[in-house]
């Protein structure tokens, strides 16, 4: 009799394979037994989670999500769509996603040419921004997967915001009155590139692009606790 529930982790990630055909209500007893069995291994461990195994709507997600935190400590920071189990990418989607905790919602799913996607608030995308897709945010913007479109964050004025990705090669990207181009004039849709998290904000009038580590972190929570002036 195979097993309802499989768990594979790492450090940061964690994919949860579910029984395609088990009665969705018996799936969730089976998780709850599962990660109740298993809740000494993960502690107070934060993860980004991959469900494999089945197709979900978002509520069932938000029901198995909340059974794994009833019955372990781990808090899942992020649900992530299915990447081959590197650590890397888990840390860094991890890194991002608590970057942003303040982030006022997420969008799951590729950005794809053509489309234009505009929010009030701060926004995470679980998926990539393709060449030729726009997103515009009154907040932060944090791609978890590949920037290559156009992304405007900080769309009313406030220069502390920043613009994230696991993959950084925009067309262009702006924080609030200040513009940055790429060098790369051409794009190709299925083009991979490694993982290579920076941050991009606001720092002496011009927009820097940095690697994504604590340091660069500690300098743009620096930034915005700046005066601005509408602070004065």
């Amino acid at each position: 009799m195979r097993q309802p529930v499989i768990i594979k982790s790492n450090k940061y990630g964690m994919v949860v394979r579910l029984d395609p055909e088990l009665d969705f209500e018996k799936l969730l007893e089976a998780v709850a037994v599962k990660f109740r069995e298993s809740a000494h291994f993960f502690q107070d461990a934060k993860m980004a989670l991959t469900f494999q195994g089945r197709t979900l709507h978002k509520g069932q997600e938000d029901q198995l999500v909340q059974t794994i935190a009833d019955n372990s400590q781990i808090r899942i920071m992020c649900i992530v769509d299915e990447r081959p189990e590197e650590e890397a990418y888990y840390q860094n989607a991890v890194a991002m996603a608590e970057a942003s905790k303040s982030s006022g919602q997420f969008h799951r799913g590729d950005v794809n040419v053509g489309e234009s996607l505009e929010f009030e608030t701060s926004v995470v995308i679980l998926g990539d921004v393709q060449p030729g897709a726009n997103v515009t945010s009154r907040g932060n913007v944090v791609v978890l997967g590949s920037c290559r479109g156009t992304v405007y964050a900080g769309a009313g004025g406030d220069r502390s915001c920043f613009i994230a990705a696991l993959v950084m090669k925009p067309i262009q990207i702006r924080v609030a009155d200040k513009a940055a181009r790429s060098a790369i004039t051409k794009r190709v849709d299925h083009e991979q590139y490694a993982l290579d998290p920076r941050i991009a904000y606001i720092k002496d009038d011009h927009i820097h692009v940095k690697s994504l580590v604590r340091s660069t972190l500690l300098d743009v929570l620096s930034q915005a606790e700046e005066p601005t002036d509408k602070d004065t």
